[in-house]
């Protein structure tokens, strides 16, 4: 598994929201504003001191992209979780920049969806 495999699971964000797309859409909304703020707290964190804060938010970015069926970001974040701290660290930067292009690459995708 690749961050650039753009995978969503319509029919779980489907069910999850009662197939309303008027709420997909604005929770789509919310999400971009939340991805927003997490994407420059994630930037601006110096790891050697806040090794926690930036678990904290990766852990609330996977609840937050699982909700839309953005499968193998919350995978790949899981397999950051579970990255001893040295070698998340070490990779951090090349890390949070994927991750970000892969969350957008998912927002364009689900957008085609949706509107």
């Amino acid at each position: 598994m690749t961050w650039t495999e753009v995978k969503i699971e319509m029919d779980a964000f489907n069910e999850r929201t009662a197939n309303d797309i008027e709420l997909q859409r604005s929770l789509l909304s919310c999400f971009e504003n939340e991805f927003a703020s997490l994407r420059n707290s994630l930037t601006v964190i110096d790891l050697s001191r806040d090794y926690q804060l930036a678990s904290s938010l990766l852990h609330k970015l996977k609840g937050s992209v699982g909700v839309f069926g953005f499968v193998n970001i919350a995978e790949r974040i899981s397999e950051l979780e579970n990255m001893p701290k040295s070698d998340f660290c070490a990779d951090y930067a090349g890390i949070s920049s994927e991750l970000f292009s892969s969350v957008e690459k998912h927002i364009e995708e689900l957008k085609k969806c949706i509107y």
